[in-house]
């Protein structure tokens, strides 16, 4: 007997790279399901559709938009939210959700930022909203993670918006850098908001990475490349996020889920750029030694050469390398080569053998042992879930 097809309403935007990426999530799922049809309008003031016409089975949506969650509160058939709900709403919005894990996206960030050797940091979010916390959970995962570790976090929170008030906003990041000690490492919400820090600091004389160091979120390659000097960025899950989405809102239409169900997807990797590229220690044997490992760690680089290379004996690099990086010399090329292969896997179709050689390892079986040791997965799991 054939399944009966189901009309899934996806009210997404084609215009952002998130909900696009989402959008391939779901298509993967619908071209192996092969039931479903979907709604989907590109022009913005047509895609909530008329849903007490439509004869919809289910709905998709981008909680970011404001006025979706109004549109979709109460809908007698499944719904599926693309993002979080702030326990607060006022619209008592009770739907299922998948979306990004906020605090492991901060974590990721502080952790990161701190390796480079920063003891400074901020972060610059965006306008608040009532419907969707991931902004607040971003920012205060990252400043509890580096204050624990002992250092201060300045806050930027957003009043302007650049669309209405571009000039306010540059010279509100301009005074909100100006005091902080340099240089500093700063999270920004989402790579748009990374993009208007990194504007202020060109307009304003901020150097980059060498005062402000700046992260993005999303790794909009457009935005990423495009920017000046080019931005490091975490790669979030989204096609994960739109395959589960879409997996879940076809359980709840056959009535094979719970009714509300909310689903957490982490953040694959980060993709770094010029915008990150600081070696921010004063200590010559540590900074000469991550510069050698950063051009050449990926050729075959070990101990020794570093060692030979920046004209130290290797006891000495050893002693200043563990007391300032808190890491061994092997353990810091070991993870400029798994970085290496992480961005690999994410960016193309190369195969392991491949991109073992690219990486600095010897074979392709000895990168997936050591990957699945780093990374706890296998280089084609990480690469299906960046892909």
């Amino acid at each position: 007997m054939v399944s009966q097809d189901k009309h899934v309403a996806l009210v997404l935007s084609l215009n952002k790279r998130f909900d696009r990426k989402v959008i391939e999530g779901v298509t993967r799922f619908v071209h192996e399901s092969g039931h479903w049809s979907v709604f989907l309008e590109d022009d913005p003031t047509a895609k909530i559709p008329d849903f007490r016409h439509g004869h919809f089975d289910g709905v998709i949506a981008d909680l970011d938009d404001p006025r979706i969650p109004r549109q979709v509160a109460g809908l007698a058939m499944p719904v599926v939210g693309i993002g979080g709900i702030e326990s607060g709403c006022a619209l008592n919005l009770t739907v299922s959700t998948v979306g990004t894990n906020n605090h492991k996206i901060a974590q990721m960030a502080a952790e990161y930022l701190m390796r480079l050797g920063l003891r400074s940091f901020g972060y610059c979010g965006v306008p608040a909203s009532t419907i969707d916390p991931w902004n607040r959970e971003r920012q205060e995962t990252f400043e509890r993670q580096v204050t624990v570790a002992g250092h201060a976090c300045a806050i930027f929170k957003a009043r302007y918006k650049p669309s209405h008030s571009w000039e306010q906003l540059q010279e509100a990041i301009r005074a909100w850098l100006d005091p902080l000690p340099k240089p500093v490492g700063v999270l920004a919400a989402n790579d748009v908001r990374a993009r208007h820090v990194l504007e202020a600091c060109r307009r304003f004389g901020f150097r980059v990475p060498d005062d402000v160091a700046v992260l993005g979120v999303d790794n909009d390659e457009l935005i990423c490349d495009l920017a000046t000097p080019p931005l490091s960025s975490i790669v979030q899950g989204t096609e994960e996020i739109g395959y589960r989405a879409a997996k879940l809102l076809d359980a709840l239409m056959r009535h094979q889920a719970k009714r509300v169900t909310n689903i957490l997807v982490e953040p694959v990797t980060i993709a770094e750029r010029a915008s990150t590229d600081l070696i921010a220690t004063t200590d010559r044997v540590v900074a000469d030694a991550l510069r050698l490992i950063r051009q050449q760690a990926c050729g075959g680089l070990g101990v020794a050469q570093v060692a030979q290379g920046i004209g130290v004996s290797r006891s000495t690099l050893d002693g200043h390398f563990r007391q300032v990086v808190g890491r061994s010399v092997h353990q810091e090329i070991l993870r400029v080569q798994i970085s290496a292969a992480r961005s690999l896997l994410a960016a193309t179709d190369m195969p392991l053998e491949d991109i073992a050689r690219r990486a600095g390892f010897c074979h392709a079986q000895y990168l997936a042992a050591i990957f699945r040791r780093e990374c706890s997965q296998t280089p084609g799991e990480f690469r299906r879930r960046a892909r």
